[in-house]
């Protein structure tokens, strides 16, 4: 175990490392991700077949399917020579399935001139003799391949690099890396000519393809993984640290109406409250009233008097069970009823009523306390604590919650009233 002095002296060299770090904001979200459909394959073989489709309103004409084929001559050993004529009937078609049972993933066609059999890969891996059955078959959809010259048959497998290439020896091995260069390359000459929404979705396309390709980290991305890796650097420490925190929150649960006590001021402690001793890790304190027997309903301070089909309780307590927000330097405190009985479901409709949350609303917006209204929970404050003190931060904090809410406590004081009254009138 490392001395405090060491530690110390660990963490500024932290500090430093973290300071020298810049600040950088995630970018915004590429639709693909947002949808969920980041590495769908299926998903990228459309987007790409729509994009390289002159027929297709996206505004670029054959511009990007010339910018794909001179990207193929140039990285491949396929020999496209494309011509006018070819271009302007030039098919794109997806998912076409031979009657051998083939199914191609990309298909473009110059009829009679040439073909591009695309087979896309994203994550997987090629199937077992995929693209040799892919060169074998005679056909590709309904249509026999002895209709196109033997040097227009081309085979190309776009994967991402440095996986696994195709095995057939007809394949031409792309990455997509080549296609974002050859897209880039077109917007970036393109001077806007281009439908600004299509050039947009293109965008998002061409930064989901770097993103799940690792072709390059954006400044977010770049940032948070030198983070973690100060994190693995620092792990050990960090843990010391927080099982040091874990320690004394274990010590604070068991005395934490002790602690309490010692830092709420006497002359807003009365005997109306009551803190709950058992068990202490639920942090509950009530007032009078708020607790009511099974039996007679009337007030008690036994939580186990409360059981059964019509006790009731309401009371404020704070998560100090919660280890990761004492950690943090976090108390939440709230309001809340755990009961199921009639008389919470008075109490829930008299707090909703617009009498009620006439009064509660501008208190509670003033005090900045969360209006949560529902059966258990009805509202919720998070203070923030200071760290470097704990525990003793936790219970100053405490305290000042404890005060903070009295006048709120007043009001459902009435309120209890009220949808007790309600009840016997039912």
């Amino acid at each position: 175990m490392v001395s405090s002095d060491e530690l110390r002296e660990q963490f500024r060299d932290l500090r430093v490392s973290l300071d020298a770090l810049p600040e950088v904001t995630e970018p915004p979200k590429p639709m693909l991700r947002i949808l969920g459909s980041r590495r769908s394959e299926q998903t990228w073989n459309t987007l790409l077949a729509y994009f390289l489709d002159p027929s297709q309103p996206h505004g670029f004409g054959a511009d990007l399917l010339k910018q794909f084929l001179d990207k193929l001559t140039d990285v491949t050993a396929c020999d496209i020579e494309y011509y006018h004529r070819d271009i302007e009937r030039v098919t794109v078609v997806t998912e076409t399935t031979s009657p051998q049972d083939n199914r191609l993933d990309i298909v473009i066609r110059a009829p009679d001139a040439w073909f591009v059999c695309i087979e896309c890969k994203v994550d997987a891996s090629e199937g077992p003799q995929q693209t040799q059955r892919y060169v074998e078959d005679t056909h590709i959809g309904s249509e026999r391949k002895d209709t196109y010259p033997e040097d227009g048959h081309h085979y190309v497998f776009l994967s991402k690099q440095y996986t696994a290439d195709s095995a057939a020896d007809g394949f031409e091995d792309v990455y997509w890396q080549d296609v974002v260069e050859a897209f880039q390359h077109r917007l970036r000459f393109s001077r806007g000519q281009y439908p600004e929404r299509s050039v947009s979705q293109l965008d998002d396309f061409l930064s989901t393809i770097i993103s799940v390709t690792n072709m390059a980290d954006d400044d977010f991305e770049q940032t948070q993984k030198e983070k973690v890796r100060l994190l693995g650097e620092y792990r050990d420490d960090i843990d010391e640290l927080l099982d040091a925190a874990e320690s004394l929150r274990q010590r604070a649960v068991e005395e934490w109406p002790e602690l309490f006590r010692a830092h709420v001021n006497d002359s807003v402690w009365t005997d109306e409250w009551t803190l709950r001793n058992q068990p202490r890790e639920w942090g509950c304190l009530f007032r009078r009233g708020w607790y009511l027997d099974d039996e007679t309903l009337e007030p008690t301070n036994i939580a186990e008097e409360t059981h059964g089909s019509t006790g009731f309780r309401l009371h404020f307590n704070h998560l100090i069970r919660k280890k990761e927000s004492f950690h943090r330097g976090e108390l939440t405190y709230r309001l809340r009823s755990p009961t199921r009985v009639p008389l919470r479901d008075a109490f829930h409709d008299a707090y909703n009523s617009e009498r009620w949350q006439a009064e509660l609303n501008p208190l509670l917006d003033e005090l900045g306390i969360e209006n949560l209204g529902n059966k258990k929970n009805y509202m919720r404050k998070t203070y923030d604590v200071d760290q470097a003190e704990l525990p003793e931060s936790y219970f100053e904090t405490l305290a000042t919650a404890f005060e903070e809410h009295l006048e709120v406590a007043e009001l459902i004081d009435e309120i209890l009233d009220d949808a007790m009254a309600n009840l016997e009138d039912e």
